[in-house]
């Protein structure tokens, strides 16, 4: 198994009727199309993942082990355009999905299902459980799925096979924790969680919630732009821009000196990796001091230089963080470092012949705090701020507001003078 896959089949075994780990998403399909093409095109997709069908079992020395098989699973087939109101059926049937608990040892681990809204409507669901999978596999396997749709419906030869075989995963995580590398990257990190503040946060953890609550906050394209043009004005890229307003609105809402959240990262450094079907995202704990005083211009400098220096140890599992905080006397147990913020650049949409496939994700995984998601799509579209809430710690309303807040935050700073003094901008 990989780090991250062992960390969750851990979690797993130890709640075996958990579904917190059961995660996936729908395409809207509107437009006309096939949907024995889309079946066909999604099952030979996953065949060559070539890992997909994996059992996870235990070996007679008591170690787990990931069996690789043929994947069997269900692509279901469902039309509620009949329905009196046939987009909220559809999604309650999808979500009523991801309260079956998950066979490690048996499977499947994954299903799907094309679902007739409306003539012209589709929605196409996809449900995975993590130990397959994180959100760049997911992403990836829509993308073969609609180029394969396309080479079938025209009869045109399809590319071929994208896909890396999972046993590089394992090798790249066998030869990182056997090298000076993960020596270098433990020592890091160990000196890190040693004086990781306790406050910062929004709230402490709940136990991780299997659906979350929420909210969401579009972005016009002419703001998106402006954030592209204030990052260039100020030396850092758009991505470390959008983690740096989402550390300056966790200050706004918790006004401490030294905010800490979790930022996402692929865990994939080379070409090779970005083409395995496995799980093999991390955590970068992140901790960027904030002064009401400072300018926006030394603001974004100071926490760039934060984001790259936790970059150069991006491997090293964020469990283990995890555990180096917990071990540390006095610290509460049930902090963790935040909420968790992801940044998605890049175009998730799909074409199915003339029909076009827009994205909607259901649930990413365990949600023990808060998530803060910017989805950067291309064209006009603009960006979508997407929160996801543990509904232990956060009302609906309490889930938009902080949507909003980061949306509006976002808006201000990308239109502020650099030399502009952070205590002055106005509060969501």
């Amino acid at each position: 198994m990989t780090a991250f896959q062992l960390e969750i089949w851990i979690s797993q075994i130890l709640e075996p009727t958990s579904t917190v780990y059961n995660v996936g998403d729908y395409y809207e399909i509107t437009g006309v199309v096939d949907g024995e093409l889309l079946e066909r095109a999604a099952r030979i997709t996953v065949d060559e993942a070539g890992s997909l069908g994996a059992r996870f079992v235990t070996a007679p020395d008591g170690a787990p082990a990931q069996e690789l098989a043929p994947a069997e699973w269900d692509f279901d087939v469902l039309d509620l355009s009949g329905a009196a109101d046939p987009e909220a059926e559809a999604l309650a049937w999808m979500r009523a999905q991801f309260d079956r608990p998950a066979d490690l040892t048996r499977g499947p681990l994954l299903a799907a299902a094309l679902i007739k809204v409306s003539a012209d409507r589709h929605f196409w669901y996809r449900r995975f459980h993590h130990i397959l999978l994180d959100a760049h596999s997911c992403a990836a396997l829509a993308r073969r799925t609609a180029e394969l749709y396309n080479a079938l419906r025209s009869g045109a030869p399809a590319a071929p096979n994208p896909f890396e075989p999972v046993t590089a995963a394992l090798e790249h995580d066998r030869a990182y924790i056997a090298g000076r590398l993960s020596r270098a990257d433990r020592g890091f990190w160990e000196q890190e969680a040693a004086v990781w503040p306790v406050t910062g946060r929004l709230k402490a953890e709940a136990p991780p919630a299997p659906v979350a609550r929420n909210g969401a906050h579009h972005l016009p394209r002419s703001v998106v732009d402006a954030v592209h043009e204030q990052s260039e004005r100020l030396g850092v890229t758009p991505a470390h821009f959008q983690i740096t307003a989402a550390a300056l609105y966790l200050w706004q809402a918790t006004e401490a000196e030294e905010v800490t959240f979790g930022c996402s990262v692929a865990g994939r450094p080379t070409r090779k990796l970005r083409d395995v079907i496995a799980p093999m995202a991390n955590i970068l704990p992140m901790r960027v001091a904030v002064e009401p005083e400072r300018s926006v211009r030394d603001a974004f400098r100071a926490a760039d230089g934060r984001i790259r220096q936790a970059l150069r140890h991006h491997r090293y599992r964020y469990e283990e963080f995890r555990r180096a905080l917990s071990a540390r006397p006095g610290y509460p147990a049930q902090h963790g470092v935040g909420p968790l913020v992801n940044i998605l650049n890049f175009d998730r949409d799909l074409r199915f012949g003339s029909a076009k496939g827009v994205v909607h994700t259901l649930v990413t995984g365990p949600i023990p705090d808060l998530g803060l998601c910017i989805d950067s799509r291309s064209g006009s579209e603009g960006a979508t701020i997407c929160v996801e809430a543990n509904p232990a710690n956060y009302s609906a309303e309490e889930t938009q507001r902080h949507a909003d807040g980061l949306g509006l935050l976002i808006g201000q700073l990308a239109s502020a003078d650099p030399a502009t003094a952070l205590g002055v901008l106005s509060r969501g």
